[in-house]
This record gives C-alpha cells, structure tokens and sequence, in this order.
C-alpha cells in the first residue's frame, strides 16, 4: 500500500518535470542583477553659453586741460582795443600854449568814437589845434613788460599825404617819476603816410613793470585829427 502511494507520486513529479522542458520555459533566475539601466546622460553636456555682459568701458571723456599760456598773456592790456570807453586807460598831454592866447594851452581831445575801428566798434579819436606847430596827446596804463619784445598799434589815415603833419606818439618803458612829456615819446612813424588802416610796430626794451602810452604829435600849423585802435603787447 505504502509502495503503490509511492509510485504515484514519483511518477506525477517526473510528468511535472517533463512538461516543464516540453514548454521550453525555464525557471527564473534570481541569481541574476536587475538589468534596468538607470536614465542616461550625455557626459559631454556642455556647460551654460551664457556670455558674460558686454559691459562698455564708460565712454566719460578726459577732462580738457587748456595749454599753458603763453607767457605774453600776463602782459595783456586793458581794453587795448578800446570797446569798454577808456576803461584801464589815463589820459595825458603835453602842449603849448596858444599863440593867440598866451594864457592858455591849445585845444586838444582824446576819446573813443564809433566811427573809425581795426578791432571790434570803436577806436581812440583825438585831436589837436596845431596853432603852435607842436603838441602831444596820448592814453596810458601800466603793464608787465617782462614777456613782452613788441608794441603794435593801428592808425587811420584818410588819404596818403607827403607832408608830415600827425605822428603817432608811442612809449614802453619804465614808469617816469615826474611823468611823461613830448620827447619821452618816440614819434619816427607819420600817421598820414598811408591810406585807410596800418599798424605800427616798436620794439620794447624794458624788462618788468612798466608804462605803455600811445597817442599823436602834431608838428604842422593846422588843425589835425587821427584814430588809433587795437593796441597790444606781443
């Protein structure tokens, strides 16, 4: 009885195994990894190609820093073309006395007028009873010559004449104690030597402070006129 329950069983295990190979199936091997690959990345991934910002050097420009001056530039007179009045000028004369008026000078006058002009509006206007053949008128004003090699100014003649009848009177040196007088001043330039506009140059010997003058010198026995303009140091 044992040996017949036996038999059976042995024989329902071989016809389970045989099945088993018939099918082609075989067991599961859980001996194996799991074969599940984790997520793939690429590994040459390149970094962020965010540029960093195009920031522009600050386009402020450099401060303009003028060149030195020019040494000269301190000699620079006051109103030397005369646009402010006579403004920074003195005026001054040295004349005889009427001949038919022994008690008095002869007539003169030194101002600014708008009629005649080198530079900008107006000019220096004077004039001077040459009764006495002889007189002399200027303006004046105190300068550092130190810098300074030459005196220019320009004069106004309305027609060219032979005769010598208006010079232009002008001085550059040291200040005189007692002031200045006729033959401080150098009168070697006629004003009526030309037409229209022209500028005289002297040279200027006095190093330091000192005085500049320009005006007119009459050596004709008639009454004469004449305008001088743009006086500068160089």
């Amino acid at each position: 009885m044992n040996r017949r329950h036996f038999l059976a069983g042995t024989a329902s295990a071989a016809a389970l195994l045989a099945g088993c190979a018939s099918s082609g199936e075989s067991p599961p091997n859980t001996d194996d990894p799991a074969t599940d690959d984790p997520p793939s990345s690429d590994p040459t991934t390149e970094p962020p190609t965010t540029e960093p910002p195009t920031t522009e050097p600050p386009t402020t420009e450099p401060p303009t820093t003028e060149p030195p001056s020019d040494p000269a530039d301190g000699a620079a007179l006051v109103n030397g073309s005369f646009e402010s009045d006579l403004e920074g000028w003195t005026k001054g004369k040295d004349l005889p006395a009427d001949p038919n008026n022994p008690d008095q000078k002869v007539d003169s006058e030194i101002k600014v007028t708008t009629d005649r002009a080198s530079e900008g509006d107006t000019g220096l206007f004077g004039f001077l009873d040459g009764s006495a053949d002889d007189g002399t008128i200027w303006v004046q004003q105190e300068a550092d010559l130190s810098e300074v090699s030459t005196l220019k100014v320009d004069g106004y003649s309305e027609q060219e004449s032979f005769n010598t009848v208006l010079q232009v009177a002008t001085y550059a040196g040291p200040v005189p104690e007692d002031g200045l007088v006729e033959r401080d001043f150098d009168r070697s330039n006629s004003l009526w030597d030309h037409e229209g506009w022209k500028t005289y140059e002297y040279d200027v010997d006095h190093d330091g402070e000192g005085l500049i003058a320009v005006g007119l010198n009459i050596v004709w026995e008639t009454n004469a006129a004449g305008v001088l303009d743009n006086v500068r140091l160089e």
